[in-house]
């Protein structure tokens, strides 16, 4: 993968502006990971699939929040590149694997205070038997490591399906 000019940041102003370019930025980018899948794709099942791309994540990049005002979406190879992005570049990074493993995937962009602003997003893996495996890289444990298969209660939703 490579950060070209055909993949670089792209610029949403404010979080409406997110739900509104999400599916245009994951049908630009949902190729993508291709190239970093081939270890990935040799295991059996989609759970050790989804810890395989946590774990790379982990190893890879660290969570960084953008500025207000100035939210960016980063395709997979521009998050690679730069070594951080924040919930919705890990999102799409995270979707377009799953996209590029054909294990199906929800977005679920969500609201912590049951306001009408949504101010987080994460990818959910649906394993072979329809269990949600979530996959939100910003939860962290006492050391700042993320952790696999968790997520904050929220109070709204929205969600888009993919695969």
């Amino acid at each position: 993968m490579i950060a070209d000019g055909n993949n670089r940041l792209l610029r949403v102003g404010i979080n409406s502006d997110v739900l509104a370019c999400w599916t245009q930025c994951y049908e630009l980018f949902k190729e993508q990971p291709r190239q970093i899948l081939s270890d990935v794709a040799q295991h059996g099942n989609i759970d050790d699939k989804c810890q395989d791309i946590f774990g790379y994540l982990c190893n890879t990049v660290r969570y960084k929040l953008d500025e207000d005002g100035k939210q960016f979406i980063k395709s997979p190879a521009r998050l690679i590149y730069d070594g951080c992005g924040d919930c919705k570049s890990l999102t799409m990074f995270i979707a377009c694997c799953l996209h590029c493993l054909n294990i199906p995937c929800i977005v679920r962009f969500v609201n912590f205070d049951g306001g009408n602003q949504y101010t987080h997003v994460y990818p959910v893996a649906i394993d072979e038997n329809g269990k949600e495996i979530i996959m939100d890289m910003c939860e962290t444990d006492k050391n700042r490591t993320p952790i696999y298969d968790y997520a904050r209660p929220y109070k709204k939703k929205k969600e888009f399906i993919y695969g």
